[in-house]
């Protein structure tokens, strides 16, 4: 029984329809990007998978973990099974980098949220793992983009779910730093599933096991050979005097 099971899912707000017929079959052990041009539905679709907000409700269609359906998760149930990475954003003054990951452990706290010696061990733990040891302490408004992202990613690892969703975790990053938050992505997807929405193609096919594609023609996913060989990925964009370059794995102008 797979891990996560998408079945003939169509996403919407209310009357409004922004894709449909997606379908997929996901297991653990298992990095997967998500790709599409700007407003395909990326976001919506990792917002509808976490069933963050009643607005992010499937217009059709079922989302099931393990084989049951994602509405009948209790809040405590979900925090176990998903997790949910926004992009860079705005940081809360004074806050600082301990307490932001410690927010993650709220499910397993007392009824006075507080944080135990064990779950302060895992918040550690976390941080000695996105290489930011020794950042306890330290404002997040301190911290550069990519400092901060790996703060969010160390929150995720310290709820523990199952399945982690990240929305466009590279963006505005370096390449330096592009690398290095996949790298980290890939080593956590050893025991968890991870998706994430990205718009660098060359990253997602050299690293991730598996792509979801959204494109004008409807929704893939499979390897990215599979992917490749079968023009797919050629798909992403609707744009004359663009072609996607099997030995540069890119898009390139058309001569």
């Amino acid at each position: 029984m797979a891990l996560l099971q998408i079945e003939d899912l169509s996403l919407g707000y209310g009357s409004k329809s922004i894709f449909k017929d997606i379908n997929a079959s996901e297991d653990e052990g298992c990095l997967i990007a998500l790709l599409g041009s700007n407003g395909r539905g990326k976001s919506t679709l990792l917002r509808t998978i976490a069933r963050l907000e009643e607005i992010y409700e499937p217009s059709k269609g079922k989302i099931l973990y393990e084989g049951k359906e994602a509405s009948s998760y209790s809040k405590k149930e979900m925090s176990r099974m998903v997790s949910f990475v926004s992009p860079v954003t705005e940081r809360a003054p004074y806050l600082k980098v301990k307490d932001l990951v410690s927010i993650n452990s709220y499910y397993r706290t007392d009824w006075m949220g507080t944080i135990s010696k064990s779950e302060e061990e895992k918040i550690l733990k976390a941080l000695r793992m996105v290489g930011l040891e020794g950042f306890e302490e330290r404002e997040c408004t301190s911290l550069s983009d990519g400092e901060f992202q790996r703060a969010t990613i160390a929150g995720a690892i310290v709820q523990d779910s199952r399945i982690i969703l990240l929305d466009e975790p590279t963006a505005f990053l370096d390449i330096a730093n592009k690398y290095l938050i996949t790298g980290l992505l890939k080593t956590i997807a050893e025991k968890k599933l991870i998706i994430f929405s990205t718009h660098d193609l060359q990253l997602a096919l050299q690293v991730c096991d598996r792509l979801w594609v959204m494109t004008s023609d409807g929704f893939f996913c499979g390897s990215p050979s599979q992917l490749t060989e079968n023009g797919q990925i050629e798909k992403m964009f609707d744009v004359e005097g663009v072609r996607f370059d099997k030995e540069k794995q890119s898009f390139v102008p058309t001569k």
